[in-house]
């Protein structure tokens, strides 16, 4: 997960210092480069401690460890521009990709996640575009357990909401969580759960657990690669998902 992005996902929590903190990074992230910590906290108009406070609650261990994540960020985003169309710049982006999934998607966290979805009877899956096909993956994938599992499009979505029940469980594909798609989505009766790439969508209270994916580019629904981690997350979690119930 890039600087960025940890600093959204946080963003709910801030305090006023660290908004004014996070305005400032977000408005020139390259701006923060040759800053150190007392020029960055004058520029924000904070103190030392509360920038100290600010990229300890990220994460990091010091303010010099963030402003070198965000060095390294900015080093692919230029990698990526100078490589243009080039498929070399695409699978650069994919690794990247995968590599922060990879410390996000552990064994303790789609264990977890295996075992809420295995708490539910029926299933349903839905997404616009590029992000239906994990659901409809999820669903041809999940077929050998002979559970009630159904990929809904969006279509039919209002219906199927409709149809469903507080023991029931839709899970919804969405990279930036569009209004269009969460609320048909959130008619339903049962739980939701969300799979995107957007830690600041405005359905938090609607939804019962949210699963957040990586992306690399600032905007996610300009990361090709997004589709496909969700279906590398779906492959992962099928197989989990699978084990769970056989051993209990």
């Amino acid at each position: 997960m890039n600087p960025l992005q940890k600093m959204d996902m946080h963003k709910e929590s801030f305090t006023q210092n660290d908004l004014l903190i996070y305005e400032t990074i977000r408005r020139n992230p390259a701006g923060i480069i040759h800053m150190t910590t007392s020029t960055l906290a004058d520029e924000c108009g904070v103190s030392q401690p509360a920038l100290s406070r600010f990229v300890k609650s990220l994460g990091y261990s010091r303010y010099q460890d963030f402003r070198t994540d965000i060095v390294a960020w900015l080093a692919l985003q230029g990698e990526q521009e100078a490589g243009g169309s080039s498929h070399l710049s695409y699978y650069n982006t994919l690794y990247a990709v995968l590599r922060e999934s990879e410390t996000l998607l552990t064994d303790e966290y789609m264990s977890g996640l295996a075992e809420y979805i295995n708490r539910f009877e029926r299933i349903f899956l839905t997404g616009v575009g590029k992000s239906f096909h994990p659901a409809q993956l999820f669903d041809v994938l999940m077929r050998k357990s002979c559970r009630p599992i159904q990929a809904v499009s969006r279509d039919y979505l209002i219906e199927a909401a409709d149809y469903m029940n507080e023991n029931d469980l839709l899970i919804i594909f969405s990279v930036s969580a569009a209004a269009h798609i969460m609320q048909d989505s959130c008619r339903a009766v049962g739980k939701i759960m969300l799979v995107t790439a957007n830690a600041n969508h405005d359905y938090r209270e609607r939804v019962d657990k949210t699963v957040l994916l990586p992306y690399v580019q600032p905007d996610p629904e300009s990361s090709s690669v997004s589709p496909i981690l969700f279906n590398v997350f779906v492959e992962l979690l099928v197989s989990y998902l699978l084990k769970e119930k056989k051993e209990s």
